[in-house]
């Protein structure tokens, strides 16, 4: 059976025995149809008794009563089925949605991001950051990006001045 990584489990959430999902939005309606879920890796398959979608996104598996027990299971890969998969992972919508997460790092501004979304404009792409409580948008184009560094989750821009004031 071949599994697509959706997320990852988080922390427990109260005391019942719920779990914390962060998961790829691209992926939220594939795992509220699912009735079992597969954590970590090796991956193992837990049946699900709910969801919970109020905010924070968080799952109640069977058998699992108590903090302590979902504790076991923090920070571990969240797996589907390949079959329960409506979008195929090397799907991106955009180019650039791989830097989703980063940190942009330009000469004349601190560092910036993390990029929340990429826009896609008829004639190119933004990335979309939160700065001083304002959204801010930075041009994404081939010209402007010196390096994508992977391993650090930055991109290296040379960007104009006067960015940053142009939020909304």
């Amino acid at each position: 059976m071949e599994l697509v990584e959706i997320g990852r489990t988080g922390r427990p959430h109260g005391v019942r025995g719920e779990l914390s999902l962060h998961v790829e939005e691209l992926y939220l309606d594939d795992l509220l149809r699912a009735t079992a879920v597969l954590i970590g890796e090796p991956a193992i398959p837990y049946f699900v008794q709910h969801f919970r979608a109020g905010g924070k996104l968080t799952v109640t598996l069977e058998s699992f009563t108590t903090r302590e027990q979902v504790s076991l299971l923090s920070g571990q890969p969240l797996w589907l089925p390949s079959d329960q998969v409506t979008v195929e992972e090397d799907d991106e919508i955009t180019p650039w949605d791989k830097l989703i997460g980063y940190r942009i790092v330009a000469e004349g501004y601190p560092v910036l991001g993390p990029i929340v979304d990429i826009v896609d404009l008829p004639e190119h792409y933004l990335a979309e950051i939160e700065h001083e409580g304002k959204i801010v948008y930075i041009p994404l184009h081939d010209d402007l990006v010196i390096a994508v560094r992977e391993e650090e989750e930055t991109v290296e821009m040379d960007l104009p001045g006067g960015l940053l004031e142009l939020g909304s």
